[in-house]
């Protein structure tokens, strides 16, 4: 299995730093905002909560890819079945490393991805080329809930969605969130808060 203990030392040292990441720094998170195209934080917006999913959330992603090439490698070793050209160690390897590529690109999907409340609007970052930004003012979210997949469940976490009233958009959801129940109610203290001001300005 040589040439697939590369790539688990690199996902388990990827997996153990940014399981030890935890809680995000707002000071971090402004420093990246300021190499940005066009800017995300305008002079008037107070950063409220700046967060990233839990790292499970690469793993859910990768579950199927991982299992899938690990019942594979099992199989076709059992069966003793091998690629052309390939010897039957290399074969297993082989399948082994498309789930392990598979979860490492989750990690960088992961390290990508921010999810950020202000005073005014929500904004998620994506991307691994490049930053994709997309936001919503505060007194245009209709509802928020929270909702647990059984992964969720398991691992003490929630998905928040936001029900907008921006039917060309794309819903803006917040996947596999730790403490998404004290997450929730600072976003919607927020939106209470933006609403009343939008009140009083109008």
């Amino acid at each position: 299995m040589t040439a697939v203990a590369p790539v688990r030392r690199m996902a388990r040292t990827a997996f153990a730093a940014a399981m030890s990441d935890a809680p995000s720094r707002v000071s971090d998170v402004a420093a990246r905002w300021a190499t940005l195209p066009g800017g995300v934080i305008d002079g008037g917006e107070i950063v409220v909560l700046a967060i990233k999913p839990s790292l499970w959330r690469a793993v859910f992603d990768s579950a199927a890819w991982l299992v899938t090439s690990a019942v594979l490698a099992i199989a076709l070793t059992t069966l003793g079945v091998s690629l052309p050209g390939l010897t039957l160690t290399a074969t297993a390897q082989l399948v082994l490393l498309a789930g392990l590529a598979r979860l490492g690109f989750a990690l960088v999907r992961w390290t990508t991805t921010w999810h950020v409340l202000t005073n005014r609007r929500i904004i998620d970052i994506h991307g691994v080329r490049a930053p994709h930004i997309t936001a919503c003012l505060l007194v245009r979210v209709r509802n928020t809930y929270i909702h647990v997949s059984a992964a969720e469940k398991m691992t003490a976490l929630g998905t928040i969605t936001f029900v907008t009233d921006e039917p060309d958009h794309p819903p803006h959801i917040w996947r596999s969130i730790a403490h998404a129940d004290e997450v929730h109610a600072k976003i919607r203290r927020a939106i209470e808060n933006a609403i009343d001001q939008f009140s009083v300005g109008v």
